[in-house]
């Protein structure tokens, strides 16, 4: 049993040292062979100056680390290395362009935002024609079927038809789709809230206006990340709090054992759009990226995982009441806090901020099989060891990847903004300017600067 357990924490060690370690970038690459100590000993050693000791050491060493990380990177990444090179020495801030953009998403299949668009419209139509077909009885048999797959059809020739240039934002892509999902709850609950308790009564009324919402708040969704110039990061953070601030206020709702059903559709639509105000509000104290808020969900999940196994903890040794439903909304909701503050600047890309959610959920499920092999029959070690498991994996991970990104930054500001070159035999010459200047006193004398600075923006 103990040689099982061993491999496995073996096991997980190594996965998570491999995470840490894959990113192999061309960029990273081409800079560390233009490392300043690396180069100086290289030219002294091709100008034939005899290296100490512990030179040629650093030197060796460094020669191999160099091969070691070449033959990590990707074949992309070798590719992008021998197209660009030559660029980037030439001119060395393209190479800080490059590598400050985004990871572009690690999925297989079709990556066209217009694509993407195009199904999912074809999608939300499917459900709007069903919508169509329950809303306004008598359609049967053939109708029934076919109003859905009319409906399906039509929005998925309407953007084609449209959209002319055939380019659809990422930004728009992401709202769009997040306000024809939530625009269907929000609609939902403004029918609640004018039909009451006659719930059975008017579900038409409710499923109308849910496709309406949804209709028009996909449109709003589309036209705000096609005009506004924000940041992948600043889109994923108002669906975060689009859809965490409404549950949080049914969550409260249920705490205070309120029963009309108006009042909880009054507080989901409130929460909601007071779930978009804070989420600006947000983007203004600092601007995230996609990794960041992937990151900073992973937390908020962690986190109402654990309330939730205490919730279930409290219910089988008491009589449970719907005031526990607090415990994993607060959870996920400090979640999100914690995970503002804790990776403020940090700047993950896309694929750190996924690698980070995957290490979590594997550190996650150790903890748990750890738990179930030594079979403890208390429920309290179920929820605790994993949540600590995932922690600290997720504490290691997160805490690696904002100490290399601002190391990098770091060095992208000393080596592209400050251009220094020091000129010391210009105040030779520059008095040989004066002498000649007192003999030909109608000329006026131009003189050289002793040192540059050229500060790059």
């Amino acid at each position: 049993m103990k040689k099982i357990i061993c491999f496995f924490v073996g096991l997980a060690l190594f996965c998570c040292s491999q995470l840490m370690a894959q990113q192999y970038t061309a960029v990273n690459y081409w800079k560390m062979e233009r490392d300043s100590v690396y180069t100086g000993l290289t030219q002294r050693q091709k100008s034939g100056e005899s290296l100490s000791v512990q030179e040629q050491s650093f030197l060796a060493e460094y020669k191999t680390k160099l091969a070691e990380y070449f033959e990590n990177m990707s074949d992309d990444e070798k590719s992008l290395y021998y197209k660009n090179r030559t660029k980037w020495a030439e001119q060395p801030v393209t190479v800080y362009k490059i590598s400050g953009q985004q990871d572009s998403e690690v999925f297989s299949g079709e990556k066209s935002t217009y694509t993407k668009y195009i199904f999912s419209s074809g999608m939300f139509g499917l459900v709007y024609g069903t919508a169509i077909v329950t809303v306004f009885e008598g359609w049967r048999g053939g109708g029934a079927v076919g109003i859905p797959l009319l409906a399906a059809g039509t929005s998925t020739l309407i953007p084609i038809l449209t959209i002319k240039d055939k380019k659809v934002t990422y930004n728009s892509l992401k709202l769009s789709l997040h306000g024809k999902t939530m625009g269907l709850l929000h609609g939902a609950a403004l029918g609640l809230l004018i039909s009451g308790e006659n719930v059975n009564q008017n579900e038409k009324l409710l499923l109308g206006l849910a496709t309406l919402s949804s209709i028009a708040l996909g449109r709003v969704g589309y036209n705000l990340g096609r005009d506004k110039t924000w940041s992948k990061g600043r889109v994923a953070l108002y669906k975060h709090y689009g859809l965490l601030m409404p549950f949080e206020g049914l969550a409260l709702d249920a705490a205070l054992k309120i029963e009309d059903p108006r009042i909880y559709a009054a507080t989901f639509l409130a929460f909601g759009a007071g779930g978009y105000l804070i989420a600006d509000r947000i983007a203004q104290w600092n601007d995230f990226t996609v990794g960041d808020i992937t990151s900073t969900q992973t937390l908020a999940a962690l986190n109402a995982m654990l309330g939730f196994g205490i919730l279930i903890d409290i219910t089988a040794n008491s009589e449970s009441g719907p005031g526990l439903l607090m415990i994993p909304a607060a959870g996920a909701l400090t979640g999100t806090i914690v995970g503002h503050y804790w990776l403020k600047d940090a700047r993950l890309s896309n694929q750190q901020g996924r690698n980070t959610a995957l290490a979590t959920a594997g550190g996650a499920a150790i903890g748990l099989g750890l738990t179930a092999i030594f079979g403890f029959e208390s429920i309290t070690p179920y929820y605790i060891v994993p949540y600590l498991t995932g922690m600290s994996t997720y504490a290691i991970l997160v805490n690696k990847y904002k100490k290399d990104n601002q190391l990098a930054f770091f060095r992208q500001e000393k080596d592209s903004r400050w251009e220094v070159n020091l000129m010391p035999q210009n105040i030779l010459l520059n008095q040989e300017i004066i002498n000649a200047a007192n003999t030909h006193p109608g000329k006026q004398p131009v003189f050289l600067p002793a040192f540059t600075a050229t500060l790059h923006f």
